[in-house]
């Protein structure tokens, strides 16, 4: 996802026409059960009779009278010679491509849909990715640390060294042999942490040895002055274990001052571009390592691959800014009280952190995979690289298009554009269960399962789709398996509420081949495909699609289902025998959930509203609040409920309401005894007027003009 960035200042964030072309492959892809070329006209998209080889020609000419400025050519196979064709002839239209021969293998007796469902799927995908979001620059020289435990690695250190401004910190140097080239710069040290990513990292380092190896000339004056023979005369570092610290080396060195015993203390800042990590341990063991991080544990092999990578990034590059953020929909922390944090503790490469009552997100270090968005129970934090409602548009398109024709149910099939294109045919051909399945499969690849959240399983559900599967690989399944089956849960449970069953799951790719073998005929209910707009906001999505599966259910929602936490629905329990309406949680709550009542003492809630922040508990003075995850449908969840309320006291001198019953009476019964109350406890039953004036009147009491 990382480009060489070509003129980014004129980068424009436009919409491109973008038009799909379907190879019919000299007609072999007719003859199945659907009229291949019928189905792809009536969807509106192109048709060519050979898109390669003495075809190219026509191709092109079809694309330039449709007046497309982007083509979405429907055939991988040729890609490389287009590409080559696009280098060499300008004249030639931009082609972008998407593998269709794998969806039509995959479902061989409907081939027409499948073609086309997938080709609307990609051309929404491929339009929104290329152009609705802007660029993150990183720019570098080719400043590059390696960093190993021992001298293993110097001699591939050197080769790069040849190409790049390379420092090789050893940590022990036992055994080194300093290259004769001074184009290598060793630095016997260890690099205790890392921060930062692509163009700008900064280590901490620790030195391991006196010597320092930057600015040592090798003219071998301590090594004679050594009284103890502790200096290694090739590798210029010093045996601690034999040195009696005399301090003759130091003398030896002179001016040059390249040996410091001191050093073995210190902690210098150095900055880099690239790091190359061959230790053991490794840095960043934490999270997922930033771009322009390689660690390497397949030995020389992997060392060469990576010393090629990191000569190949240096300049200008730039990747996609994968997230917006809506600041004043977050619920993170109000008054320094603790809410939301679940795009923090989810985000595998610290790319988000708290700055006090929002959060901050560096660009450079997020790598799109959008689980921040998924777990988000607001919607302030939404993924942009593939927006929910562009994706929302396709999925309604894609399902249409099955309905109109194939009756079959559909398994919507979300995967990594990393999996290898035939990953399905493999999947299905690997298993002789899955010959016989009579459902379809749908496959969309994105950048990231875990960007596909509950707002869009939901719409895909509402739309008409049978079971959304996420696949995950090996790696999104270790980061982020975790926090989608959670999200997974809350989504089948309401599901299971409604007499749908769970319809919603997460294989890891070993486990693919579950696509084909759960089948999908033994689902009890159907529904009728919705037919409203995409919302602009998660909340609003997931509430539309929620509405209408309860609609179709024909099932009593009047009573609320129960969640498990992290839920992003639910209720908000007062202890009215607590509760004195101080309404600090209703200035606390970020969604409008909690609210209070102007024209008399009440606490009211809004559920629909509530995303189970906790941050009403947290701010809470009496602990009298408690979060109850659950989803109430209907009309009872957007009704104003009362919680609490009670009669106004009226001041005891003038007569003025200024506070609630339960309020003025908690505060007698805890405070009148106080040595500050308790002659004048009369005082907490007057308004703020009033209890001045009493003041100002008693002639017991001292008052500042009085003094001399």
């Amino acid at each position: 996802m990382l480009n060489k960035s070509i003129a980014v200042n004129n980068y424009k964030h436009t919409m491109s026409k973008l038009d799909v072309w379907v190879c019919e492959c000299r007609g072999s892809q007719n003859g199945t059960a659907d009229d291949f070329a019928s189905v792809l006209q009536a969807e509106g998209l192109h048709t060519a009779q050979q898109a390669c080889r003495g075809g190219m020609s026509g191709l092109q000419a079809s694309i330039a009278n449709a007046g497309a400025s982007t083509a979405l050519v429907g055939c991988t196979q040729e890609r490389a010679v287009f590409e080559a064709l696009l280098d060499v002839d300008q004249a030639f239209q931009p082609i972008r491509f998407v593998n269709l021969r794998g969806a039509m293998r995959a479902q061989p007796n409907v081939k027409g849909v499948s073609a086309a469902v997938t080709a609307a799927l990609a051309s929404y995908h491929q339009n929104f990715t290329a152009d609705a979001v802007p660029p993150v620059l990183f720019q570098t020289s080719g400043r590059v640390a390696v960093l190993g435990d021992n001298a293993d690695m110097l001699e591939y250190s050197a080769m790069l060294a040849q190409n790049l401004s390379v420092d090789f910190f050893i940590a022990d140097a036992g055994g080194t042999r300093l290259p004769a080239d001074r184009a290598l710069n060793v630095i016997y040290g260890r690099v205790e942490s890392a921060t930062g990513y692509l163009g700008k990292f900064e280590l901490e380092v620790v030195a391991t040895n006196p010597i320092d190896a930057e600015l040592c000339t090798r003219c071998g004056a301590c090594v004679e002055a050594c009284p103890t023979s502790s200096i290694d005369a090739d590798g210029l570092f010093i045996d601690l274990d034999r040195c009696d610290r005399s301090g003759a080396c130091v003398k030896a060195c002179g001016d040059f001052k390249a040996i410091r015993f001191g050093a073995l203390k210190e902690v210098q800042k150095r900055e880099y571009d690239m790091v190359i990590d061959c230790t053991a341990s490794g840095l960043f063991l934490d999270r997922q390592p930033p771009l322009g991080y390689w660690k390497v544990e397949g030995g020389p092999t992997q060392m060469t691959q990576v010393m090629l990578e990191a000569i190949q990034t240096v300049g200008d590059f730039e990747k996609p800014k994968f997230f917006e953020y809506r600041p004043n929909l977050c619920a993170h922390d109000r008054s320094g009280q603790s809410g939301c944090s679940a795009c923090i503790d989810t985000c595998s490469t610290k790319a988000i952190r708290s700055i006090g009552e929002k959060i901050a997100v560096t660009p450079h270090l997020c790598l799109g995979c959008g689980a921040c968005a998924t777990v988000c129970p607001t919607g302030a934090l939404q993924y942009a690289y593939t927006p929910a409602v562009a994706m929302g548009e396709a999925l309604r398109r894609a399902l249409e298009t099955y309905r109109q024709h194939a009756d079959l149910p559909v398994d919507l099939v979300f995967h990594a554009s990393s999996l290898t294109h035939d990953w399905l045919e493999k999947v299905k051909a690997s298993d002789d269960l899955a010959q016989s399945c009579q459902h379809a499969v749908l496959p969309l690849d994105v950048h990231h399962t875990a960007s596909i959240g509950p707002d869009l399983w939901l719409t895909a559900f509402a739309f008409g789709a049978s079971r959304v599967t996420l696949v995950m690989t090996p790696e999104e399944h270790g980061f982020y398996g975790e926090a989608l089956n959670n999200q997974v849960q809350w989504v089948n449970s309401v599901m299971v509420a409604l007499g749908y069953e769970a319809r919603v799951r997460v294989l890891a790719q070993a486990d693919a081949a579950d696509i084909y073998r759960q089948k999908l005929g033994g689902f009890k209910k159907t529904w009728q495909a919705a037919a409203f707009e995409m919302s602009g906001t998660k909340r609003g999505r997931m509430e539309f699609a929620l509405d209408h599966l309860a609609d179709q259910s024909g099932t009593d929602v009047s009573s609320p289902i129960p969640l498990a936490a992290p839920s992003p629905f639910g209720k908000v329990l007062v202890d009215t025998s607590k509760c004195t309406l101080c309404m600090s949680c209703t200035s606390a709550c970020p969604a409008s959930a909690l609210i209070d009542n102007p024209e008399t003492p009440q606490l009211r809630f809004i559920e629909r509203n509530c995303v189970q922040c906790g941050l009403c508990v947290n701010t809470c003075p009496e602990d009298a609040l408690t979060l109850v995850p659950q989803l109430q449908l209907g009309a009872a969840a957007r009704s104003r409920q009362v919680l609490n309320e009670s009669q106004p006291y009226h001041c005891t001198s003038c007569g003025k309401p200024f506070g609630t019953r339960h309020m003025i009476e908690t505060m007698l019964t805890k405070l009148s005894a106080h040595s500050m109350f308790a002659q004048n406890a009369k005082r907490l039953t007057m308004c703020g007027d009033c209890r001045v004036n009493d003041m100002f009147r008693a002639e017991d009491e001292m008052k500042i003009v009085e003094k001399k």
